[in-house]
Parts: structure tokens; C-alpha cells; sequence
């Protein structure tokens, strides 16, 4: 049973350089290149401060993160990823409505996302978690040359919750 829980920088380490080597493209966009414990290490002391490790069986199978908090509007910017191996089973989900409820419980009101036009099943994943459509972003990222839309999605903290199980956090 998959659960949150802090990032560990000993224990993650080795799980997110293992993560990033078999990666698919869409993984690869989420971080600058993770080609060794020491970039890996440098990667989790920034998620640390900013989100949870999605942990199944003891083991680090991806992160949700809350970036660019503000204090002032109470708002952040969600993400997510899975390694590969262990997506389609709907714990991205049930993590970002987990990390979600987290935040709206410390004051949070404005929950933030994007996800590429082309990437249907993040955003599935965001939907099911309870975030609404904004509208799209015109050629918003760019990866390798080539320009991507994105959907702009959000979830407030009077939005109704998702009828989703969420994670347990440790």
C-alpha cells in the first residue's frame, strides 16, 4: 500500500538515480539531468523542502512537490512524478489529492498545475484529484526545440473533494 512521507536524503537517494536512469521521456522533463547519487542527492535536498516521497514497500516510487509557495496569496505550485514501472494503478492521484488536503490543512487556498496537451494521462491524474480545468497555455514549455501547450489546472480549497482514497501519510 503506497503512502507519503518525508523525503530522506540517505535512504532516497539510490531509488531516485535508479528512477531517472530508466526513465521515460516524459520523467526526464521533470528535473534537470539525475545522472549520479551526487545529482540525485542535490535534487532531493531541494524536493525536501518542498514536497513528499510517494513510497511503496519501503522504496521511494515518486515525489509530489509544492513549489513556489506564497505566503500572501496562499497559493503553490503542484507536481508529481512515477517511476515508470509503477504507473496506470492511480497513486499519482490519490498523492496529489493526499499532498492537496495537506495544504488546504495549513492554510493553503490555491493549488496550481500544468500539465502538456499531449500528456493525457497527467492530466487524468490531476483530475482526479479534484483540479478543474483554467485554459490552456499557448506554447507555454519547450523541450528539445519544439514548443508544447499546457493545460492550466487548479484546485481550490472550497472546491468539493475528490471522491478518491487518499495516501496515508507517515
Amino acid at each position: 500500500m503506497p503512502t507519503l512521507r518525508n523525503i530522506d536524503l540517505d535512504r532516497d537517494t539510490a531509488a531516485v538515480l535508479a528512477a531517472f536512469d530508466a526513465a521515460d521521456d516524459d520523467l526526464l522533463r521533470q528535473a534537470s539531468a539525475i545522472d549520479s547519487a551526487e545529482t540525485a542527492r542535490e535534487y532531493l535536498e531541494t524536493m525536501a523542502g518542498l514536497g513528499w516521497a510517494i513510497d511503496e514497500s519501503g522504496t521511494l516510487i515518486g515525489i509530489v512537490s509544492a513549489a513556489s509557495r506564497s505566503a500572501q496569496h496562499k497559493s503553490a505550485w503542484m507536481s508529481y512524478w512515477l517511476e515508470p514501472g509503477v504507473r496506470g494503478r492511480g497513486i499519482a492521484a490519490r498523492a496529489l489529492a493526499t499532498a492537496s488536503d495537506v495544504l488546504f490543512a495549513d492554510g493553503f487556498h490555491r493549488l496550481e498545475l500544468g500539465a502538456r496537451t499531449n500528456n493525457p494521462a497527467s492530466i487524468k491524474t490531476a483530475e482526479r484529484a479534484g483540479y478543474v480545468h483554467e485554459g490552456v497555455n499557448r506554447e507555454e514549455l519547450e523541450y528539445d526545440g519544439v514548443r508544447f501547450d499546457t493545460v492550466r489546472m487548479a484546485r481550490l480549497s472550497t472546491d468539493p473533494a475528490p471522491s478518491i482514497t487518499l495516501l496515508r501519510m507517515i
